[in-house]
């Protein structure tokens, strides 16, 4: 194609104007060049994710992957590398040199912002362009020794093949993980960048960065900050996470702090009774208020109270002895085998504690005498 019957295959919003425009499996595509390769100029990909972006008439170039191949020197490798929106428009483009420029910079960000720090190590993408050029699949195996490889995770690695083998499952795990996450952050009344946490904490989720079930503790961090405090710092939420503490509201400050204290010294069936009586709330104001000293002390009153043979200890010190021992008699478990307890099954043994006044031997009994009809009774 020459020159100028390439010049307007974008609108003139855009300075760097493609090659070529194609289609391949119904997406539509501008081609850049990335002239010098040894193996010939590489194909980059922009997808044209508005047609309204295509200069009026420009009809793109039907191409199955095969006839690609044949027309680049490339395998074709089944996603865009940026999208056409993504191109800077106006002055802010003529930093760039090129749209390669535009391409390196978008992978700084994904890097950055989307767990993609892979897209930086020169040594992994001669690697998937070694597979490109071939069509032989990439494993893991293939990427050992790389810098990336050494100080990622395993979960990372997996994103990282994922991404390159099935992207539209990638973008429907970050869609599915950002609208449950953005549900659980709506239910805590947290007021603030809802969206923008949700859809950060989405993408360090799907990419391996944290593990789903460390969603809730950070939240309980970001969510209260004088529990935050009270733990450590900030530093205790990963890199990615920390410019979020104090961008909300605080409504539910000193509540993560409250709750902690109350599961610590009286045990989560203290936590969730407080809760539906609602007295947990002036807890948690008082918390708020920076009484933490009165309300520790208060609960530490009412542990002694309940619990007058461990008086001056704490729930949490003492009950798991308990609690494991019953559930290997329920359950008839041996060694490190351990059931949970339910809620209801551990109101019952802390209540059986206290009739044993914490005798081994007369806990036992009381065990099995409430819990007759279990397995392992």
């Amino acid at each position: 194609m020459t020159d100028e019957e390439k010049k307007g295959l974008l609108t003139n919003q855009f300075v760097f104007q493609p090659e070529e425009i194609i289609e391949i499996d119904g997406v539509v595509y501008a081609v850049y060049f990335d002239e010098g390769e040894e193996l010939g100029d590489f194909p980059i990909l922009a997808k044209i994710d508005n047609a309204n972006f295509m200069t009026v008439g420009v009809v793109p170039e039907q191409l199955d992957i095969q006839e690609f191949s044949l027309r680049y020197g490339y395998v074709f490798r089944g996603h865009e590398d940026l999208l056409v929106s993504e191109i800077l428009i106006g002055e802010e483009e003529k930093e760039y040199r090129g749209v390669f420029d535009v391409v390196e910079a978008q992978f700084e960000a994904k890097a950055k912002d989307e767990g993609m720090s892979w897209l930086l190590d020169t040594d992994i993408q001669a690697a998937f362009l070694a597979a490109s050029l071939t069509g032989t699949p990439i494993s893991t195996d293939d990427l050992e020794g790389t810098q990336w490889y050494e100080n990622s995770t395993e979960g990372e690695r997996n994103f990282m093949l994922q991404y390159y083998t099935d992207p539209d499952k990638v973008a429907k795990d970050i869609g599915t993980n950002m609208a449950n996450i953005k549900e659980g952050i709506v239910a805590r009344n947290m007021t603030g960048p809802v969206n923008e946490l949700a859809k950060t904490i989405a993408m360090m989720v799907t990419t391996g960065q944290i593990l789903p079930d460390e969603v809730d503790t950070y939240l309980d961090y970001i969510d209260d900050s004088a529990y935050l405090d009270l733990l450590g710092g900030k530093e205790l939420l990963p890199e990615g996470l920390q410019d979020f503490v104090g961008q909300f509201t605080g409504v539910n400050t000193g509540q993560s702090t409250a709750k902690g204290f109350i599961v610590d010294i009286l045990g989560m069936g203290a936590y969730e009774a407080m809760v539906n009586n609602n007295s947990f709330y002036k807890i948690a104001a008082r918390v708020r208020a920076g009484d933490i000293e009165g309300v520790k002390n208060e609960l530490q009153m009412q542990h002694d109270v309940l619990y007058p043979m461990f008086k001056g200890s704490n729930y949490a010190t003492w009950n798991g002895y308990y609690s494991n021992r019953a559930s290997k008699l329920i359950n008839g478990t041996t060694g490190g085998q351990l059931v949970k307890l339910t809620q209801s099954q551990q109101d019952t043994i802390d209540d059986l504690i206290v009739t044993a006044n914490g005798d081994y031997m007369k806990f036992d009994v009381e065990v099995r005498t409430s819990f007759i009809d279990s397995p392992g009774i």
